[in-house]
Protein backbone atom coordinates (compact mmCIF):
# COMPACT_ATOMS: atom_id res chain seq x y z
CA UNK A 1 0.00 0.00 0.00
CA UNK A 2 1.19 3.43 -0.82
CA UNK A 3 1.38 6.16 1.30
CA UNK A 4 -2.06 8.37 -0.29
CA UNK A 5 -4.26 5.31 0.14
CA UNK A 6 -3.82 5.18 3.82
CA UNK A 7 -5.72 8.27 6.10
CA UNK A 8 -4.35 9.68 9.03
CA UNK A 9 -6.73 7.93 11.39
CA UNK A 10 -5.02 4.45 10.02
CA UNK A 11 -8.79 3.73 8.39
CA UNK A 12 -8.32 3.15 4.01
CA UNK A 13 -9.20 6.21 2.14
CA UNK A 14 -12.72 5.64 0.19
CA UNK A 15 -12.73 7.05 -3.04
CA UNK A 16 -16.55 8.91 -3.92
CA UNK A 17 -17.94 4.73 -5.50
CA UNK A 18 -16.75 3.29 -2.22
CA UNK A 19 -18.55 5.80 -0.42
CA UNK A 20 -21.90 4.84 -2.22
CA UNK A 21 -21.78 1.53 -2.08
CA UNK A 22 -21.06 1.67 1.57
CA UNK A 23 -24.34 4.12 2.44
CA UNK A 24 -26.09 1.73 -0.09
CA UNK A 25 -25.69 -1.52 1.81
CA UNK A 26 -26.00 0.34 4.93
CA UNK A 27 -29.38 1.55 3.84
CA UNK A 28 -30.06 -1.57 2.95
CA UNK A 29 -29.22 -3.35 5.97
CA UNK A 30 -31.33 -0.95 7.98
CA UNK A 31 -34.29 -1.27 5.82
CA UNK A 32 -34.23 -4.80 6.11
CA UNK A 33 -33.91 -4.95 9.49
CA UNK A 34 -37.29 -3.24 10.29
CA UNK A 35 -40.28 -4.98 10.32
CA UNK A 36 -43.52 -2.82 10.02
CA UNK A 37 -45.36 -3.45 13.01
CA UNK A 38 -48.62 -6.14 12.39
CA UNK A 39 -51.02 -3.57 13.19
CA UNK A 40 -53.51 -4.60 10.35
CA UNK A 41 -53.04 -8.52 11.07
CA UNK A 42 -53.88 -7.62 15.12
CA UNK A 43 -56.53 -5.94 13.53
CA UNK A 44 -57.95 -8.59 11.78
CA UNK A 45 -57.30 -10.98 14.24
CA UNK A 46 -59.68 -9.72 16.84
CA UNK A 47 -62.37 -9.39 13.95
CA UNK A 48 -61.93 -12.68 13.38
CA UNK A 49 -62.57 -13.52 16.53
CA UNK A 50 -65.30 -11.14 17.60
CA UNK A 51 -66.94 -13.34 14.23
CA UNK A 52 -66.33 -16.49 15.66
CA UNK A 53 -68.18 -15.43 19.05
CA UNK A 54 -71.16 -14.09 17.28
CA UNK A 55 -71.41 -17.65 15.96
CA UNK A 56 -71.67 -18.99 18.89
CA UNK A 57 -67.63 -20.46 19.42
CA UNK A 58 -68.17 -20.72 23.37
CA UNK A 59 -70.65 -23.15 23.13
CA UNK A 60 -69.34 -25.24 19.82
CA UNK A 61 -65.90 -24.61 19.15
CA UNK A 62 -64.39 -23.87 22.58
CA UNK A 63 -60.86 -24.73 22.38
CA UNK A 64 -60.35 -23.12 19.27
CA UNK A 65 -62.16 -19.87 20.18
CA UNK A 66 -59.52 -19.84 23.67
CA UNK A 67 -56.69 -20.60 21.85
CA UNK A 68 -57.59 -18.22 19.29
CA UNK A 69 -58.02 -15.30 22.43
CA UNK A 70 -54.80 -16.67 23.90
CA UNK A 71 -52.24 -16.07 20.96
CA UNK A 72 -53.77 -12.70 20.33
CA UNK A 73 -52.82 -11.94 23.78
CA UNK A 74 -49.83 -13.37 23.06
CA UNK A 75 -49.03 -11.45 19.99
CA UNK A 76 -50.65 -8.02 22.29
CA UNK A 77 -47.71 -8.91 24.55
CA UNK A 78 -45.06 -9.13 21.54
CA UNK A 79 -46.12 -5.72 20.23
CA UNK A 80 -45.56 -4.28 23.50
CA UNK A 81 -42.12 -5.83 23.58
CA UNK A 82 -41.42 -4.62 19.96
CA UNK A 83 -41.04 -8.02 18.69
CA UNK A 84 -43.02 -7.45 15.46
CA UNK A 85 -42.05 -10.63 13.86
CA UNK A 86 -43.14 -12.88 16.70
CA UNK A 87 -46.36 -10.92 16.84
CA UNK A 88 -47.51 -11.05 13.43
CA UNK A 89 -47.06 -14.50 13.22
CA UNK A 90 -49.16 -15.24 16.35
CA UNK A 91 -51.83 -12.67 15.52
CA UNK A 92 -52.10 -15.08 11.78
CA UNK A 93 -51.74 -17.72 14.30
CA UNK A 94 -55.06 -16.33 16.21
CA UNK A 95 -57.00 -15.81 12.94
CA UNK A 96 -56.70 -19.28 11.57
CA UNK A 97 -57.96 -20.19 15.37
CA UNK A 98 -60.78 -18.11 15.12
CA UNK A 99 -61.67 -18.88 11.40
CA UNK A 100 -61.58 -22.62 12.45
CA UNK A 101 -64.20 -21.50 15.68
CA UNK A 102 -66.62 -20.26 13.23
CA UNK A 103 -66.83 -22.64 10.85
CA UNK A 104 -67.35 -25.35 12.93
CA UNK A 105 -69.63 -23.16 15.15
CA UNK A 106 -71.54 -23.39 11.70
CA UNK A 107 -71.26 -26.30 11.16
CA UNK A 108 -72.54 -27.38 14.44
CA UNK A 109 -75.61 -24.99 14.01
CA UNK A 110 -76.38 -26.45 10.71
CA UNK A 111 -76.27 -30.06 11.78
CA UNK A 112 -78.84 -28.74 14.53
CA UNK A 113 -81.03 -26.96 12.25
CA UNK A 114 -81.05 -29.85 9.52
CA UNK A 115 -81.84 -32.28 12.53
CA UNK A 116 -84.69 -29.90 13.31
CA UNK A 117 -86.18 -30.04 9.90
CA UNK A 118 -85.76 -33.48 10.32
CA UNK A 119 -88.09 -34.28 12.56
CA UNK A 120 -90.53 -31.80 11.93
CA UNK A 121 -90.53 -33.48 8.36
CA UNK A 122 -91.04 -37.19 10.43
CA UNK A 123 -92.59 -36.45 13.77
CA UNK A 124 -92.59 -39.93 14.44
CA UNK A 125 -88.81 -41.00 13.58
CA UNK A 126 -87.46 -42.21 17.05
CA UNK A 127 -90.90 -43.67 18.02
CA UNK A 128 -90.74 -47.64 17.75
CA UNK A 129 -92.80 -49.00 15.46
CA UNK A 130 -93.56 -45.58 13.53
CA UNK A 131 -93.75 -45.56 10.00
CA UNK A 132 -91.00 -44.90 7.77
CA UNK A 133 -91.54 -42.96 4.56
CA UNK A 134 -91.76 -45.18 1.53
CA UNK A 135 -92.33 -48.25 3.96
CA UNK A 136 -95.47 -49.65 5.05
CA UNK A 137 -96.53 -49.45 8.25
CA UNK A 138 -95.11 -52.36 10.53
CA UNK A 139 -98.39 -54.57 11.89
CA UNK A 140 -98.25 -57.29 14.74
CA UNK A 141 -99.82 -60.41 14.20
CA UNK A 142 -101.88 -60.28 17.30
CA UNK A 143 -103.93 -56.84 16.52
CA UNK A 144 -106.08 -57.64 13.80
CA UNK A 145 -106.38 -55.10 11.14
CA UNK A 146 -110.21 -54.30 11.78
CA UNK A 147 -111.99 -54.16 14.47
CA UNK A 148 -114.55 -57.65 14.76
CA UNK A 149 -117.30 -56.10 14.82
CA UNK A 150 -116.79 -53.84 11.24
CA UNK A 151 -115.60 -57.33 10.05
CA UNK A 152 -117.62 -58.78 6.71
CA UNK A 153 -120.00 -55.80 7.03
CA UNK A 154 -120.37 -52.84 5.27
CA UNK A 155 -121.63 -49.45 5.98
CA UNK A 156 -121.37 -48.07 2.09
CA UNK A 157 -124.93 -46.47 1.26
CA UNK A 158 -126.11 -45.25 -2.21
CA UNK A 159 -123.57 -42.33 -3.68
CA UNK A 160 -125.27 -38.67 -3.26
CA UNK A 161 -125.56 -35.82 -4.59
CA UNK A 162 -124.37 -32.06 -3.54
CA UNK A 163 -128.56 -31.77 -2.46
CA UNK A 164 -128.37 -34.82 -0.45
CA UNK A 165 -130.61 -36.67 -2.23
CA UNK A 166 -129.62 -39.98 -3.56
Amino acid sequence: MNRNSISTLGWPKLNWRGAAILSASLGLAACAGSVPPPTAQLGASAQAIQQAERAGALQHAPAEFQSAREKLAAADAAMREDERTSARRLAEQAQADAELATVRSQRATAQQAASAVRTLANPNAGIPGASVPGRAPATSAAAPLAPPAMSGTSTWSAPRTLEGTP
